[in-house]
């Protein structure tokens, strides 16, 4: 069924996640974590990218540092075939170490000569989302939204959560909020009630390198493989700069809203196109509620402007992804009659967004989802 947010009777209102892109630059700049990526680049076998005829490895927190001058990206032959092949390296280079930068400083997590090595298998990450490439390209295209569950194995989203509560632990979390768009373009900020966040990046290496590991991997290589299928490629994904939410929905009832990721796009400045949810709730039941509730129009040839919804578990392992822009979405009550204390009952969800560098392509009239927002907010 259609459902509408609004304050008054008169003005129509949206409701949108808020939007604090980051650029790679911006994330670790400790020689530590430098040491870290580097070796970590080297030990991967990594993905290779085309761009500008250049080759990037993947594996590296985030990205997130401007590469030392002795780790050079070297050129490699042009993609046959795009999208139906994707090239890696052939043998894996030396180890590799950064020079030394007196002018970077610590910051404000610890700085120690004891880095911590990640154990996720970045290799199955990368292999997973290539080996369903063709399947999320297609389902988003024809669907506007791509889920599978056991993406990734339960093993490792125990440990995914684990560092989750670890940053909870430390303090990094705070009160969620989201805003309300107005029809005259005014923005009206609201909490959400039992629900913190924060936004993971490269200077939580420290406490969650797993976590931030995955971040990496998948910044590194999903937009690449969906630009490169025939469905998205118009997409034009982009890895350059990134925004990112690690929530928690406690017990009692805790939900969010309906709304759009990305209602106002390049008018605000805003241009996240992909969203992508990984859940990490291994030992979700089925009665825990907390299901992300999608809105798409009827295909079943009944009234054209009408909605259907989609409960999607957030089962540990679960991935979601779906059009930032344009799919309105709502995440239904959770462990409605849990107690709140009980934290085994928590909804544990990481967000990337992943923009667009073809703005033409936010908010497309020619989109089959294009008018989903005036149905779901009539």
């Amino acid at each position: 069924a259609s459902q509408s947010v609004s304050g008054n009777d008169t003005q129509r209102q949206s409701i949108k996640e808020p939007h604090k892109g980051r650029n790679h630059n911006e994330l670790p700049t400790s020689m530590a974590l430098m040491r870290a990526a580097a070796r970590r680049a080297a030990a991967a076998t990594s993905l290779v990218r085309c761009s500008g005829g250049r080759r990037e490895r993947c594996g590296a927190p985030l990205r997130a540092i401007p590469l030392p001058n002795s780790i050079h990206s070297t050129p490699h032959a042009s993609f046959a075939n795009r999208g139906t092949s994707i090239s890696r390296p052939s043998s894996i280079p030396a180890p590799l170490s950064a020079p030394h930068h007196p002018e970077i400083k610590a910051t404000r997590r610890r700085f120690s000569s004891d880095i911590p090595e990640p154990t996720i298998d970045v290799q199955s990450i990368q292999d997973a989302i290539v080996e369903r490439g063709p399947e999320m390209s297609e389902q988003l295209a024809a669907n506007g939204y791509f889920t599978c569950t056991a993406f990734l194995p339960r093993s490792t989203i125990e440990l995914l959560r684990s560092q989750s509560i670890e940053l909870r632990n430390k303090g990094r979390y705070e009160p969620s909020w989201s805003e309300k768009v107005r029809d005259d373009g005014t923005v009206e900020r609201f909490d959400k009630e039992g629900v913190y966040a924060c936004e993971p990046d490269g200077q939580d290496y420290y406490d969650a390198p797993d976590l931030i590991t995955y971040m990496s991997v998948l910044l590194q290589t999903l937009p690449m493989v969906l630009n490169g299928q025939q469905p998205t490629s118009a997409l034009d994904l982009s890895n350059a700069s990134f925004n990112a939410k690690l929530a928690v929905t406690t017990p009692g009832g805790s939900k969010y809203p309906l709304h759009i990721d990305n209602p106002q796009g390049v008018s605000v400045g805003d241009t996240r196109k992909l969203t992508c949810i990984l859940y990490l709730n291994p030992d979700y039941k089925e009665d825990d509620g907390g299901e992300l509730r999608i809105f798409l129009k009827s295909k079943d040839g009944r009234d054209v402007d009408e909605l259907e919804t989609i409960d999607l578990t957030p089962e540990g392992g679960r991935i979601l992804m779906f059009f930032s822009d344009e799919i309105p979405h709502e995440v239904l009550a959770t462990a409605p009659n849990g107690a709140k204390d009980d934290a085994s009952l928590d909804r544990y969800a990481l967000t990337v967004w992943i923009p667009t560098t073809n703005v033409a392509s936010l908010h497309n009239e020619s989109s089959e989802f294009c008018d989903l927002k005036d149905l779901a907010f009539p």
